[in-house]
């Protein structure tokens, strides 16, 4: 019988698990974890030695996946959201809400952030739910939103600039994007998903503009008011892996000379299954 303990965390969404060893994970909590990754979205495990090969292993399980070969399991620098590593990703800076690939075909299925070294007072990262949001819509917005469909571009920005809410877009971004349905069905759960974002939902295809920026600055404020949002602080030996498709991610600002803060980024689709991907060029990082 397996002694893992899956425990709710003080939010719509997210579980820590207790009771496990990652690197010899038997059927039954097997089963156990990915039963507790598609109810929660996301998980938090802490192991303090745990290999970037198991990392990757272990977040293929949770959603069913067998796709890494022994050779491309070493860890390269750009698996490393850094501060101080050469070569790592996202380095510095705020990064707003989004999930990786959204604007992609295939956008990842999971994410997953290992804790090599984190020094007191670094930045947090913050999720948002978005079965959550849609489970909490309002019926009024949700009357609104029954079969509209929106553009998810690279390179866009909603948010509060100079003291107000403006959309931005990046000239440099080279114009991939996809159109979703606003009210996304997850392929695997079958829960319905508010499938917005801060950093890459630029329109509403069947409304002009202003009805469109009007929309969708309520849905934004919906999906990220305080009582749908994880903060979680990082510790050395921390394992947060979350549902891409159904959980955003974002962090507050991050200095090169601010407290050492190096995750080592773990995905589903690793990377190289992306290489022939034609969008996989310009994929955001975490």
């Amino acid at each position: 019988m397996s002694a893992l303990k899956v425990t709710p965390l003080d939010a719509p969404f997210g579980a820590e698990v207790h009771g496990v060893r990652l690197d010899a994970i038997d059927e039954d909590a097997t089963r156990e974890l990915q039963r507790a990754f598609d109810e929660h979205g996301l998980l938090v495990i802490r192991d303090p030695d745990l290999a970037y090969p198991t990392q990757q292993k272990v977040v293929e399980m949770l959603v069913r996946e067998d796709l890494s070969s022994p050779e491309e399991l070493d860890v390269q620098p750009s698996a490393y959201v850094s501060n101080r590593e050469e070569g790592a990703s996202s380095a510095a800076g705020l990064i707003l809400f989004h999930t990786d690939g959204m604007w992609s075909s295939e956008p990842f299925k999971l994410v997953s952030l290992y804790a090599v070294q984190v020094d007191p007072g670094a930045s947090p990262t913050r999720f948002a739910g978005m079965a959550s949001a849609w489970d909490t819509l309002p019926d009024d917005l949700r009357a609104r939103v029954e079969g509209l469909h929106v553009v998810q571009a690279q390179g866009t920005m909603r948010g509060v600039q100079d003291g107000d809410e403006k959309l931005t877009i990046d000239p440099n971004a080279n114009g991939v994007n996809r159109v979703t349905p606003l009210a996304m069905t997850h392929p695997r759960t079958g829960r319905t998903l508010l499938y917005v974002s801060e950093q890459q939902t630029r329109e509403v295809v069947e409304l002009p503009a202003d009805e469109s920026d009007e929309l969708l600055d309520e849905l934004l404020a919906h999906l990220y008011s305080s009582d749908n949002l994880l903060e979680h602080e990082w510790h050395d030996g921390d394992l947060v892996a979350w549902d891409n498709l159904s959980v955003q991610h974002a962090r507050p600002e991050v200095t090169m000379d601010g407290p050492a803060r190096t995750l080592r980024r773990a995905v589903v689709p690793p990377p190289w299954m992306w290489a022939g991907i034609k969008e996989y060029e310009a994929a955001s990082s975490s």
